[in-house]
């Protein structure tokens, strides 16, 4: 006969199965199983939260994605990435001011990607020019990516999202420079229709 707590500790081994397969219906599934049957360490059920949020911003159900990774952030000092992670789920849930602030939080605290005092890179500037974007300060977001796109400039993607915010401001020549670099530079198979659009608007055909 099965141990019953192992049993109920099988639901949490499960959960990140299912992650791994991206049966994300699962995930929520096991996981809430997991934490409803055992009393777990703080840093597995941090995991669990985290793995849940994953789930529900893969399955577009982006408010409980929010609540999810907001529960994740209670057990511990919530690294750097969790502020990004959250802020890109709060910009999915139709919240883009949120979103800054979240990312502001990390600035103006010198939380850097590494820890605290490690300085600025990319996922700071990508996500603080997204939000901007949503937010309708393009020129601002601009220069977000810009400076994102200093310290790693073959992230194909900052010029795409910067294409889109020179498109906004009407600077169709630096906006199909950004988006030809793109076109270049992107893995084909990760690039959606709404940039394919966007690039077809620039009569840009990717490789």
């Amino acid at each position: 006969m099965q141990n019953p707590q192992r049993a109920n500790l099988a639901h949490c081994s499960n959960q990140l199965k299912a992650s791994k397969a991206a049966d994300y219906a699962l995930v929520l599934q096991e996981g809430d199983l997991c934490l409803q049957k055992n009393t777990l360490p703080a840093k597995l059920e941090r995991v669990i939260h985290l793995v849940q949020a994953d789930a529900y911003s893969q399955l577009e159900r982006y408010p409980e994605a929010v609540a999810a990774q907001e529960k994740s952030m209670q057990f511990g000092t919530p690294e750097p990435r969790a502020y990004l992670d959250l802020s890109a789920m709060y910009r999915d849930a139709g919240n883009p001011q949120k979103a800054l602030e979240l990312v502001q939080h990390n600035l103006d605290n010198g939380l850097g990607e590494a820890g605290k005092g490690t300085g600025f890179h990319m996922p700071t500037y990508y996500h603080l020019g997204l939000a901007l974007t949503d937010l309708g300060q393009y020129r601002e977001a601009a220069e977000a990516f810009s400076t994102g796109l200093q310290r790693q400039p073959d992230y194909a993607w900052a010029f795409y999202a910067r294409g889109v915010a020179y498109d906004h401001l009407g600077n169709q020549e630096d906006a199909k420079a950004d988006f030809t670099r793109f076109s270049k530079m992107a893995n084909k198979k990760f690039v959606g229709e709404k940039q394919q659009a966007k690039l077809a608007e620039y009569k840009i055909v990717m490789p």
